[in-house]
């Protein structure tokens, strides 16, 4: 048995031999001829990039493929790291019924909306629900209101439709909808308007109560789909709330869809999955709060490189000033867990840095990459105190669909030297459009176009930088990803155009006519490669 033991191990080293040896002549991927931003720390401009195993093995000017090696030439063209939000409610978005249409994002007018919808329904099967669930706002359309039944007839005479919009509605159906709503007994008024509160969110239910777990993970995958044709690699998920309506996001079971899409390997982006609880009675670790109960059944860091645990966030607690974020955060302090709390407030600011500081006390926090998320009025005392911490902040785009103002002081921000990722807080109110946040950091403008935060502008280097090697700190990947240098992860994105030099309308038009994670290509533009 002795001598068969012996013969086993050897025929399995032997194969790992082999293996090595045969993952050593992959051939790799040359990327040649573009514009490569890096965003390394000397912002190198390089025009090649080898790639081999899924890392990125040389990074300059006039690289040589070796034999064998795919080449593909950029024409030119500008790459950059692949785009990562830094908090973005993710995984809920992925869980909308029917084929949710994320162009409308895009759309400035009730027309461009019922193009939008019109193209999507040439994409699925036939007959099937098309739906549009938040992320957008009736203030981005010229007409400033929301589709008509009669309008979603028009763009959708042979699907089911459903427009939904924040987290309460109103909502609206179509012609189609509305029988499909009336035949499982679901009243419909005649203008097919379901109104904000009970009505919409009863509809909402109605739609989601019929989804099974591989239509969620096939919405998920869509979702992937659409960020990586623009350019996004990379998302930290801000899980989502027990609230009702569109916010609502279970803990129970709503991690099965990523889940499955995980295991199938149809992961397309990296995915790190922040723990939101909302508990007022945490206690010393050993009681049975939900986030106590996380803690001590689940691990930091578990998962690997496309789906890892990465904290809690952006709520430990159901009130953001309550005493109860004292031992959630110290219990996180011992235990080694990241943290990033939701805070709006001068109020919650200064509560909360004194909860980390307090935390800090107990065990040491500057390695664990803890975080306040939108600071809207963040000043530069509470700054400073994160800073001695080693704690940062992310910032998203809530304006972009408002009038007012109220947004993080980006430029005293950036200027502070505190860690910082840039995001969206996407989907329910927000965007999840990357290039919608990038163009308000650096304008200042809203969807209208008007000038609300202008005087905390930032340069589009800096905010490039923010969503890629930025976003990175935040989930302990900035060895890995962010910046185009040997050693990381290949995670691309062949851009439309220049974000450095497009005007500003474009900008908000960006697109990746290339986008590669791992390697590996996930989206394409068929007229720039095959």
């Amino acid at each position: 048995m002795a001598f068969r033991k012996l013969s086993l191990i050897s025929l399995a080293a032997l194969s790992l031999a082999a293996a090595g040896q045969s993952l050593a002549q992959e051939p790799g991927l040359l990327l040649t001829n573009g514009n490569i931003l890096t965003l390394d720390d000397n912002n190198t401009v390089a025009d090649s990039v080898f790639v081999r195993l899924g890392r990125i093995e040389a990074v300059g000017n006039d690289l040589e493929a070796p034999e064998g090696a795919e080449v593909i030439d950029l024409e030119g063209k500008t790459m950059i790291p692949g785009l990562m939000d830094s908090h973005a409610h993710f995984l809920r978005h992925g869980q909308r019924p029917g084929y949710d249409v994320r162009a409308v994002e895009q759309a400035r007018s009730i027309a461009d909306f019922q193009a939008a919808l019109s193209a999507k329904a040439e994409e699925v099967p036939e007959g099937a629900l098309v739906t549009v669930v938040t992320g957008w706002n009736p203030i981005q359309l010229e007409e400033n209101r929301m589709p008509t039944m009669a309008e979603l007839d028009e763009a959708l005479p042979n699907n089911p439709a459903y427009v939904h919009y924040a987290a309460y509605g109103p909502a609206v159906t179509n012609t189609k909808g509305k029988e499909m709503f009336e035949a499982a007994l679901i009243p419909v008024a005649e203008d097919g308007v379901f109104e904000e509160r009970d009505e919409a969110v009863q509809s909402y239910y109605h739609l989601r109560g019929q989804q099974t777990i591989p239509q969620k993970a096939r919405a998920t995958t869509d979702l992937m789909g659409y960020l990586n044709s623009l350019g996004m690699t990379s998302v930290i998920d801000g899980a989502g709330t027990p609230f009702d309506g569109a916010q609502i996001y279970e803990s129970e079971y709503d991690y099965d869809p990523i889940l499955a899409v995980w295991r199938a390997g149809d992961m397309t982006m990296r995915v790190r999955i922040m723990f939101m609880t909302w508990d007022e009675t945490i206690g010393d670790g050993t009681g049975q709060s939900l986030f106590e109960q996380r803690v001590r059944n689940s691990f930091m860091g578990f998962g690997d490189d496309m789906l890892r645990i990465s904290g809690f966030g952006e709520h430990s607690t159901l009130t953001a000033t309550s005493d109860a974020m004292y031992n959630s955060a110290a219990i996180a302090a011992r235990r080694g867990w990241t943290m990033q709390e939701h805070s709006n407030t001068r109020e919650d600011h200064y509560h909360q840095v004194e909860v980390y500081e307090a935390a800090n006390e107990i065990a040491p926090i500057a390695d664990l990459r803890w975080q306040l998320t939108h600071v809207h009025e963040i000043d530069q005392e509470v700054l400073d105190r994160l800073i001695a911490l080693g704690a940062g902040v992310t910032v998203q785009n809530q304006k972009f669909f408002a009038t007012e103002n109220g947004t993080p002081p980006y430029r005293m921000i950036v200027d502070s030297g505190i860690p910082v990722g840039g995001g969206t807080d996407s989907t329910v109110r927000h965007p999840i459009n990357p290039w919608f946040s990038i163009y308000f950091m650096v304008t200042g403008k809203n969807v209208l176009g008007d000038a609300i935060n202008a005087d905390q502008a930032i340069t589009r280097l800096e905010a490039l930088k923010l969503y890629t090697i930025g976003s990175a700190w935040f989930s302990h990947d900035d060895d890995d990803i962010g910046t185009i240098e040997t050693g990381k992860f290949a995670d691309f994105a062949v851009l439309s155009d220049n974000p450095l030099t497009v005007t500003e309308d474009e900008l908000l038009n960006m697109t990746s006519d290339l986008t590669i994670v791992g390697g590996n290509v996930v989206h394409a533009n068929p007229d720039f490669y095959r």
